[in-house]
């Protein structure tokens, strides 16, 4: 007779650990998330020296974008998308970083929104294209000038919720399960790409890990904290240390611990010398 998996009944349990045991269900999310600590010094003088030798802002979340672009670019087999449970990688790093879109008055603060701006083969692009076409993204969304989002968005304002969230993992299972393209039923192509980017930093945020979203079917999402000073040591001696800390959340489907350690080093590998890997 097979050995029986459980022992005896735990009687004795908090009233906490008895509504605990019933309050979910089995887990069935494969999220993972981790954190990495970028010393920025090396990044914030690149970033002052190319803003000033291309004449563009440069942004720690441009370099960020950059970054991530070459370091998926090092790595292919992390830039995949399951399809119908298969392993499936992308022809193109596509990266989207999300976009902040204010109310048009503060009586409105609800309606203040997320988008993104796609960058296509961002891994192919300079620091200085990827941050002009940042850029130019979110001055379309924030000025309603992007006409298939501006679609979308009166689209859903009348859809019902109810309709709402079928109708989304529809489109996705159509888009990336069957790879067809909806562009002619005004539905974008892929909208998301390989990862998505978001700074928290410029909130004033020094952490925050951000869900995945399931219908972008995107396994990566990296958001960017604020740069502070932390004790560091150089020469022996305690000093301040201008340090970032990216915060990651990750589909242990497409990355796993394995996978994410190799992503990190490269990552901290440029960011921690600009200079020599991204010119």
């Amino acid at each position: 007779m097979a050995k029986n998996i459980t022992g005896h009944y735990v009687r004795n349990m908090s009233h906490w650990r008895r509504m605990a045991a019933v309050a979910w269900s089995a887990p069935d999310d494969p999220t993972i998330y981790g954190t990495i600590d970028i010393d920025m010094t090396a990044a914030l003088a690149f970033l002052a020296e190319e803003s000033e030798r291309t004449g563009e802002h440069l942004t720690v979340t441009h370099l960020v974008t950059k970054v991530l672009a070459d370091t998926l670019a090092a790595h292919p087999e992390c830039n995949c998308v399951i399809r119908r449970g298969r392993l499936f990688e992308r022809d193109d790093i596509d990266l989207s970083v999300l976009v902040a879109v204010p109310p048009d008055d503060a009586e409105h603060e609800q309606e203040a929104d997320l988008s993104g701006a796609l960058v296509r083969k961002a891994d192919q692009k300079t620091i200085a294209e990827i941050a002009r076409e940042i850029r130019e993204g979110a001055r379309k969304v924030r000025k309603h000038e992007d006409p298939l989002l501006e679609q979308t968005k009166k689209l859903f304002a009348l859809m019902p919720p109810a309709i709402m969230g079928p109708l989304l993992r529809l489109v996705a299972r159509l888009q990336y399960d069957f790879n067809l393209d909806l562009s002619k039923l005004g539905v974008p192509n892929d909208p998301f790409g390989s990862a998505i980017i978001t700074s928290v930093g410029v909130l004033g945020i020094a952490e925050a890990f951000v869900p995945l979203l399931t219908f972008t079917r995107v396994p990566a999402v990296l958001a960017v904290g604020a740069v502070e000073d932390k004790p560091g040591v150089r020469d022996g001696q305690v000093v301040p240390v201008p340090t970032m800390r990216i915060a990651a959340t990750f589909d242990h489907r497409v990355i796993d611990g394995f996978q994410g350690g190799k992503l990190a080093k490269t990552f901290k590998d440029i960011m921690h010398d600009p200079a020599a890997h991204l010119r």
